[in-house]
């Protein structure tokens, strides 16, 4: 058994060094313990946490990271324990971009590119970045002679000039850099706003990038849908990793090699593409377009000329306000103004004078109100006003009529990953929105969280059906007596991808079960119900493309997977607070779930699960399920589930599961968790 403390306590972050030494310090006193340090450049890296650690006691493992030989040698001076990684042998760099080249087919490459990979494989020389772009670029070619020949002509050429590692590295990356179409190439190097190390955020990337107009729309496709498309093929290609995913195994978060990074931030910075202030020195370029701020340490205006900047983006929130309104006093030109955690009460005059304004983020603002000058940015595609004090929109609102993206309120549902502890609070904030908002933005695509309730009239769920392009809709404080009202205008909102629905409280009863039109909502992959159901809504089981269901505070008194195993896509399912004895997992049910959460089912003593269910069933958490006493009948038959977690269960239970450890054999990972002082403790068994 092993006990692991899963989160940083809070405040860590604002610790001052002697603080943060001093806290590490009594935290690994009289611990095992490992510390990983990845990537690390600078020898006062480990010469900050040497000094915090334990001089007595049981002793740890430390494991440093690093690109630099001299990095390695100054750490382990004492010890030398310095182990140098080895390049792939022959067979698994063959195997490797086999596997890359032709993805479909990687045991049988044709016998006429052999000699070309042979030779590619000899510059790459083991290296497994090396490896899997140029595999990846190759994949995207036809498989002939004369297509490998010149990538082959290419990298040679490349190498010309000297084969040291670094010439390797950039020739491999502009090889695969070249071969993208014109557009994503300054898709890619838009990437290198974004701090290194850090993980690249599927939806703000879609956003900037539209906003910029770096996307071209393809027989009228939505260019949200279209950016989508560019971030699935520099994946495909291997220049960005994926990083995250939701239960249904959709990608939210992306990550760039350090390498890759570096070589988009020497190409952005060439072609001019975007200058960004990391708080060094700087040498400006005489025509500043984009410019981003990721620490404002050392940031003067004073010889800085910036009446051609058309992009403003503050990455991390610690710029002065004051120079904040004298940046905005000088740019007239701003499409794209950024201001993600900037510590302002209000919104800068200058703001309402950006006419080309076509992106405002104010997420994670202080900001209170929204005065009526916001008519005047008519231009205005996307507000984000995530997590700000804004709780009511004013009239002026509806004169920014090509409006297609509206944050307001809470974290949205696509964008909320649950902690271990429900907190329906961070998701509860929403915001009233003024009469006439049906009429007026009918570019809306995204709209969330809005308050269905206003002045006891259901007007504003009424208009909601007339914004027929929505594709993601957030409403809260929804009352029983909305209920009607509410399913008509969804059923008009046929290009619905992603709906929340949220009760005015636990308790109120949401009066969902109408039928919708013959249609129904075709492309609806998301849905999570918030409130009282007592019985599943007629029309959920006829949703042919979802794939993430949560049913909250649901109180149903019926099995309500009866009414949902069918469902041909459903990947990811939540179910809360459902006040039923058991749950039975009938055979050849839920044949592509994923990912399965069991939230406070307080009354539940006993779930089953037939031979032939949930085939492909990796993840299933249990949480305070208090009558639950024994581990699932059949939990044997999954037998691709890898994870498996109880928290907030009974002693009992735990108990009862060691007893019965073999039944879980086949899952490489169960935890338990208890909640106490603040923090989740977990238990591997």
């Amino acid at each position: 058994m092993e006990e692991i403390k899963e989160s940083p306590p809070q405040g860590l972050q604002d610790m001052s060094i002697d603080d943060m030494r001093n806290f590490i310090y009594d935290f690994l006193k009289g611990s095992k313990y490992i510390i990983v340090l990845d990537d690390v450049w600078k020898s006062e890296t480990w010469e900050a946490l040497r000094f915090a650690l334990p001089k007595k006691g049981k002793h740890g493992c430390i494991v440093i990271t690093t690109r630099s030989s001299r990095i390695g040698d100054c750490v382990c001076s004492e010890t030398n324990h310095v182990y140098n990684l080895q390049p792939l042998s022959a067979e698994e760099s063959e195997e490797l971009f086999f596997k890359k080249a032709f993805p479909r087919n990687s045991s049988f490459p044709p016998p006429d590119l052999r000699e070309f990979a042979e030779n590619i494989l000899i510059r790459c020389e083991g290296l497994p970045l090396a490896i899997v772009v140029i595999g990846a670029l190759l994949a995207t070619k036809k498989n002939s002679r004369e297509e490998w020949k010149m990538v082959n002509r290419s990298l040679s050429h490349e190498l010309m000039q000297g084969g040291n590692l670094e010439r390797l590295w950039k020739s491999i990356f502009s090889l695969s850099y070249n071969d993208l179409p014109y557009y994503l190439k300054y898709c890619f190097l838009y990437l290198s706003i974004f701090p290194e190390g850090g993980l690249l955020w599927k939806y703000p990337i879609i956003q900037l990038w539209t906003a910029e107009g770096y996307v071209q729309s393809e027989n009228d496709e939505i260019l949200e849908e279209v950016a989508e498309k560019y971030l699935n093929d520099l994946w495909s290609r291997n220049l960005i990793q994926v990083a995250q995913k939701y239960g249904d195994g959709t990608v939210y978060a992306f990550r760039i090699h350090d390498l890759l990074r570096d070589y988009i931030t020497s190409k952005s910075r060439e072609h001019n593409i975007i200058t960004v202030f990391n708080g060094g020195k700087k040498q400006w370029p005489k025509k500043i377009r984009r410019l981003a701020i990721q620490n404002s340490v050392n940031f003067s205006l004073d010889t800085n000329n910036f009446e051609h900047l058309r992009s403003l983006l503050l990455l991390n929130g610690d710029m002065d306000m004051g120079m904040i309104k004298e940046v905005l006093r000088r740019c007239r030109l701003l499409k794209v103004l950024h201001l993600r955690g900037a510590p302002m009460e209000s919104i800068p005059d200058d703001v309402f004078n950006l006419y080309h304004l076509k992106y405002l983020c104010l997420r994670d603002t202080r900001v209170k109100f929204i005065p009526k000058s916001i008519k005047y940015v008519r231009n205005l595609e996307i507000l984000d006003l995530c997590h700000t004090d804004v709780t009511e929109l004013p009239v002026e609102i509806l004169e920014l009529r090509r409006l297609r993206f509206l944050f307001v309120g809470g974290i949205f549902f696509l964008l909320y990953q649950s902690t271990n502890k429900l907190d329906f609070n961070h998701i509860g904030q929403s915001c009233r929105v003024p009469y006439g908002i049906g009429s007026c933005l009918l570019c809306l695509q995204l709209l969330g969280y809005l308050e269905a309730d206003r002045d006891g009239s259901t007007k504003i769920v009424r208009e909601i059906g007339m914004l027929t392009q929505l594709r993601i809709l957030g409403i809260h404080k929804v009352r029983s007596e909305h209920g009607k009202d509410l399913c008509t205008s969804v059923a008009n909102l046929t290009n619905l991808r992603a709906l929340t629905i949220r009760s005015i409280e636990e308790g109120e009863k949401l009066e969902l079960d109408y039928p919708l039109s013959s249609t129904g909502l075709p492309f609806l992959s998301s849905l999570a119900l918030y409130g009282c159901l007592e019985k599943v809504p007629q029309w959920i089981p006829s949703l042919q493309a979802l794939s993430t269901l949560f049913l909250m505070w649901c109180k149903l008194r019926e099995d309500a997977l009866n009414f949902i195993q069918n469902l041909p896509n459903l990947r990811h399912l939540r179910i809360h607070e459902a006040c039923v004895e058991g749950l039975s997992f009938k055979a050849h049910g839920f044949l592509k779930l994923e990912t399965l959460e069991l939230f406070e089912l307080r009354m539940m003593k006993w779930v089953m699960v037939e031979k032939g269910s949930l085939p492909f069933l990796q993840n299933w958490n249990l949480i305070g399920c208090t009558l639950l006493k024994e581990l699932p009948q059949g939990i044997e038959h999954l037998a691709n589930l890898q994870s498996l977690r109880f928290d907030d269960m009974p002693n009992e239970y735990f108990k009862r599961a060691v007893e019965e450890k073999r039944r879980l054999a086949h899952v490489s990972s169960v935890w338990f968790g208890t909640f106490r002082d603040g923090s989740w403790s977990y238990v591997a068994l």
